[in-house]
């Protein structure tokens, strides 16, 4: 009995590249190559595309040790700032978790095989902002609040 022998990957190259070319949607093993939709209302990034896709990881680590040893909140690369442009809340307060692929970064990760542990700590998505004066109202976001408003949106 004769066997197919496996793709070389000169030639999946060649066949994925034919695709392009062609206008075919992009799939590897039947999985679409994912295309996460440009936050609604955002002129740009805090770095080009190209730059993002290929170093983003790098980038929050670098942001997350700049926080944790030297206390900048503020950052440009700051996990907060992504979720809120990224993955806002949505009309109507529709909340779109990580385990859903339609979070942005979802589809990405799982098309990667890339395990992400940012959200087993951090919030997958926005907040709406809180300004200094809202603070001071009898309506204040407080931890307790926060906590409860966390657990909610877990429902």
């Amino acid at each position: 009995m004769r066997t197919i022998a496996p793709l070389s990957p000169m030639l999946l190259a060649l066949l994925l590249g034919l695709a392009a070319c062609a206008g075919a949607a992009l799939a590897v093993d039947g999985v679409p190559v994912p295309t996460p939709a440009k936050p609604a209302g955002a002129e740009q990034c805090v770095a080009p595309v190209e730059i993002m896709r290929r170093e983003h990881m790098h980038l929050l680590d670098h942001q997350r040790d700049a926080t944790v040893i030297d206390g900048a909140r503020d950052g440009r690369y700051s996990l907060v700032g992504c979720m809120d442009c990224h993955n806002p809340v949505q009309p109507g307060g529709k909340i779109v978790r990580y385990e859903n692929p339609e979070h942005f970064c979802a589809g990405c990760h799982a098309y990667a095989s890339v395990r992400i542990d940012c959200f087993e700590c951090h919030a997958d998505r926005g907040y709406e902002p809180v300004t200094q004066g809202a603070l001071e109202q009898d309506s204040a976001l407080t931890a307790a609040t926060l906590r409860l408003r966390l657990e909610a949106d877990g429902d």
